[in-house]
């Protein structure tokens, strides 16, 4: 039992009103089945498959109980409110974007580490081409060929 039924005055035996009820239940717990989950009177009328006049015109009693529940809940906090399809994907964009970011800044750090360590690379072979080194490079042919054998 949800907020709009518990609040509701009195127990409704009529289907059309039981399903109207738990529709508000299910949009103000921010768990919709079959609307986006927006606090309208269009999307209850989703939620509770009935025609929209059905709420707008026949039963303006829950129409309008729903409008002021839907009003209280708009008063919360933001973080407590629920969120709709529309703000989740911004969220997830926004977090995406973020990861992005830093993965843009990696890259440029190992870009960096791997230019410096072509440069000590090509000092190092340079100084094997002036006779002066203090390494020696492998054969690559003779390694290659005992690593196959």
């Amino acid at each position: 039992m949800g907020p709009a039924t518990s609040t509701w005055p009195r127990t409704e035996t009529d289907s059309q009103r039981q399903a109207l009820l738990e529709a508000a239940d299910r949009l103000l717990a921010g768990m919709p089945r079959r609307s986006t989950g927006r606090l309208s009177v269009v999307q209850l009328a989703i939620e509770a498959e009935v025609k929209y006049w059905v709420v707008a015109q026949k039963h303006t009693d829950l129409r309008d109980h729903f409008q002021n529940l839907a009003c209280e809940a708009g008063k919360l906090a933001p973080e407590s409110r629920p969120v709709d399809a529309h703000t989740q994907l911004q969220q997830e964009h926004d977090k995406l974007r973020k990861h992005c970011q830093g993965l843009e800044k990696l890259l440029a750090l190992y870009a960096t580490a791997i230019n410096e360590l072509t440069l000590e690379n090509q000092a190092l072979r340079d100084q094997a081409i002036e006779h002066r080194a203090t390494v020696t490079p492998l054969d690559r042919t003779r390694h290659s060929r005992e690593i196959h054998c």
